[in-house]
C-alpha cells in the first residue's frame, strides 16, 4: 500500500476504526460492555449528570495518537462512590432532655444542694434546733393541750364581793293590817300573814262572782321588790283531809301600789300549790298594797276563794 497521510486513511475507514473502538470492553461507558464484576457495587450508584465517564472523541484522539488511555475516575463518580462506600451512616441525634417546669427548678437546685454533705449537715442541725425549741415551747404537747393547760393554770381575776353595810339586804317585811270586805262565812285577813298551816284567808264570793279584794298596810314605806302568794289553802287536817281541794284557788291575781303612780303588777299563779312570787323591778316605795282576786278556779260547788299565805320583801 503506498505511503499515504495518516489522516485520510482513517478517514476513508473511519466506521470500520470506530466499530473497532466502541467494541473494546476498556472504552465501553457505563451502560456499555460488560457488567461490573463486583457483586457488592451492583446496586444503583447514581453520579452526577454528564460526570458517567470520559467522552469517546476523547478515547479515539488517544489511540489515534499513538498513546495508552487509561482514564481515571470521573471526579464527580469517584467523589460520589467513595462517599457512599466509607462514610458511615450518621447517628441519629440525641433526643434533647426535658425542660423542666420553672416551678421544679428551685426545687431541683435544692435537692442538689443537700446532697452535698456541708449542706445536709447544716440543715440537719437547724431542723434539730427547730424542733428543740418547740419541745421547750410547749412541753411536748399538742395545742390543745398547750391551751387546755393554760387555761387550768391561769387563775381568773381575782373579785372584790360587794359590800352589804351600806345597802341592806332584802328580806320579808312585817305587815302592821290586813282588811277585806267579805261576806260571813270569811276568814280574817290577818290570818294570811300568820304563817300557820291551820290558818288562811277565805273569802266568800259575793253572787259567786271572782274580786275579792285584801288590802295590806306596811305602817310604814319600804322599797318593794316583791310579793308573793300560796293561791290556796295547803294544810291538812287532823283527820286527814286536805284543805286545798274544798276551797277555790287563785289563778290570776293583781296587786296596786301607792307608789304615787298607783303601778298595778298582774300574775298568773297556774294554780300552784307553792308560794307563788311576782318580782318588782325597778323597786317601788310603797306604803300599801291593794290585792284583788281576778279569777278563780275550782268545783263549782264550793264559792270560797282561799289564801293560805302572803309574803312581802324589800328594805
Amino acid at each position: 500500500m503506498p505511503d499515504e497521510d495518516s489522516g485520510d486513511v482513517f478517514l476513508h475507514h473511519r466506521a470500520l476504526l470506530l466499530d473497532t473502538l466502541l467494541a473494546d470492553p476498556a472504552l465501553a461507558g457505563p451502560g456499555r460492555g460488560a457488567p461490573d464484576p463486583d457483586p457488592e457495587h451492583s446496586g444503583p450508584v447514581s453520579a452526577p449528570r454528564g460526570a458517567r465517564g470520559p467522552k469517546a472523541s476523547e478515547r479515539i484522539l488517544a489511540l489515534l495518537n499513538g498513546e495508552q488511555y487509561d482514564p481515571e475516575p470521573p471526579p464527580g463518580l469517584s467523589s460520589v462512590a467513595r462517599s457512599e462506600q466509607t462514610a458511615s451512616p450518621e447517628p441519629d441525634p440525641e433526643p434533647e432532655p426535658p425542660r423542666q417546669p420553672r416551678a421544679e427548678r428551685p426545687l431541683a437546685a435544692g435537692l442538689a444542694l443537700l446532697r452535698r454533705p456541708k449542706v445536709a449537715v447544716a440543715a440537719a442541725a437547724a431542723l434539730a434546733l427547730a424542733l428543740i425549741l418547740t419541745l421547750v415551747t410547749t412541753g411536748g404537747r399538742t395545742d390543745e393541750q398547750a391551751t387546755v393547760g393554760t387555761l387550768v393554770v391561769t387563775a381568773p381575776p381575782l373579785t372584790t364581793a360587794p359590800s352589804t353595810s351600806a345597802v341592806p339586804l332584802t328580806e320579808p317585811i312585817e305587815v302592821k293590817s290586813a282588811q277585806s270586805k267579805c261576806p260571813p262565812g270569811s276568814t280574817a285577813a290577818m290570818d294570811a300573814f300568820s304563817g300557820l298551816p291551820e290558818k288562811a284567808w277565805s273569802c266568800v264570793r259575793a253572787y259567786k262572782v271572782d274580786g275579792q279584794v285584801l288590802t295590806i298596810d306596811l305602817g310604814r314605806s319600804y322599797e318593794v321588790d316583791s310579793i308573793g302568794i300560796v293561791p290556796g289553802w295547803d294544810s291538812v287536817a287532823a283527820d286527814g283531809t286536805d284543805q286545798w281541794s274544798k276551797f277555790r284557788t287563785v289563778s290570776r291575781v293583781s296587786y296596786q301600789f301607792d307608789d304615787g303612780n298607783s303601778t298595778v303588777y298582774t300574775q298568773q299563779t297556774l294554780n300552784q300549790r307553792t308560794l307563788v312570787v311576782t318580782p318588782i323591778r325597778p323597786a317601788l316605795r310603797a306604803s300599801r298594797i291593794v290585792l284583788t282576786v281576778l279569777q278563780s278556779s275550782g268545783d263549782a260547788a264550793v264559792n270560797t276563794t282561799a289564801i293560805s299565805s302572803v309574803v312581802v320583801t324589800g328594805r
